[in-house]
């Protein structure tokens, strides 16, 4: 005969499983010990219990009382919890990068919404990628950074600095300026940086836009500015997206500033999988799953 222990509603009872059995309520955990060869595991959908094997009988009241319990317990919608596991690891599971996700903040070089930079990070919002959420974040409030002036953090920077503190990753958009980043890429990562923690450690991905090398040398020079606050940079795909329009080059932004190229589209696609692959192992460990899948 099988008996099983379960706990429902706060309290534990023990029951000849399924065809035979009885009740025999038990406020101690003494049947904790019962060597593992005397057990057994059965499951049903929303019912999971420990059995095991018992070879002295019991009444057929108590077996009526024990099934009623149960029932009373499902109907009132409480399930019946495992009591008598040795461990959960031992148990199947459910594969857990579908629970994993990273955040990513798309911080913008410029302030203008019908600039390349905010329309690469809308078109990166859209994208349904496994794993992964990218919320844009608004710069246009923050201040020119002056410390001297500001011994105390404004409020808009505090907000801001929250909002990074949250992300596990960042993806920064910007246009090249004579070589370099634009002064809103450096004005928010110089007040980031009046708080390590909110940089440090995370991870980040770069998709620039210019002229003849698509704003390639803004990106060396971001990975540069990095190194002091502790970004860590994925070193591959690299975005290069040219703005140069003639006749055999079609514009990639409309009016607006949204993205219209889907080649772009595909490798601001590719960029953000590589920063999740990269983001992950450092978020939950080196065992964390990788999921090639990619939603569009």
């Amino acid at each position: 005969m099988a008996l099983a222990m379960a706990t429902m509603a706060g309290f534990c009872g023990t029951c000849h499983a399924v065809l035979e059995g009885s009740l025999h309520l038990s406020g101690s955990s003494s049947l904790l010990s019962m060597p593992k060869t005397n057990r057994f595991a059965f499951a049903e959908p929303g019912l999971r219990v420990r059995a095991q094997q018992q070879t002295s009988a019991e009444t057929e009241t108590g077996r009526r009382a024990m099934l009623g319990l149960l029932a009373a317990g499902m109907a009132s919608g409480s399930f019946v919890q495992t009591v008598l596991a040795e461990s959960i690891s031992n148990l199947p599971t459910v594969p857990d990068q579908m629970h994993r996700k990273i955040i990513v903040a798309g911080i913008p070089g410029l302030i203008s919404e019908k600039s390349d930079s905010q329309g690469l990070i809308r078109a990166a919002a859209k994208l349904r990628i496994s794993g992964l959420v990218l919320l844009p974040v608004d710069v246009t409030k923050l201040p020119l950074i002056n410390v001297e002036d500001h011994p105390n953090l404004p409020t808009e920077v505090q907000a801001f600095m929250d909002h990074i503190l949250l992300a596990d990753a960042i993806l920064f958009s910007a246009p090249e300026y004579n070589y370099s980043v634009t002064p809103i890429t450096k004005n928010a990562i110089d007040w980031l940086s009046q708080r390590p923690e909110t940089l440090a450690g995370k991870t980040a991905a770069i998709i620039s836009t210019g002229w003849d090398f698509g704003g390639g040398r803004m990106q060396y020079h971001l990975r540069q500015i990095g190194v002091r606050p502790d970004l860590h940079f994925i070193n591959t795909p690299e975005v290069f997206v040219s703005t140069t329009v003639d006749a055999q080059h079609p514009p990639k932004f409309d009016a607006n500033g949204d993205l219209i190229d889907d080649n772009v589209r595909a490798q601001l696609q590719q960029l953000l999988v590589s920063l999740r692959d990269f983001t992950l192992p450092l978020k939950y460990g080196n065992n964390a799953d990788k999921d090639s899948g990619i939603l569009t």
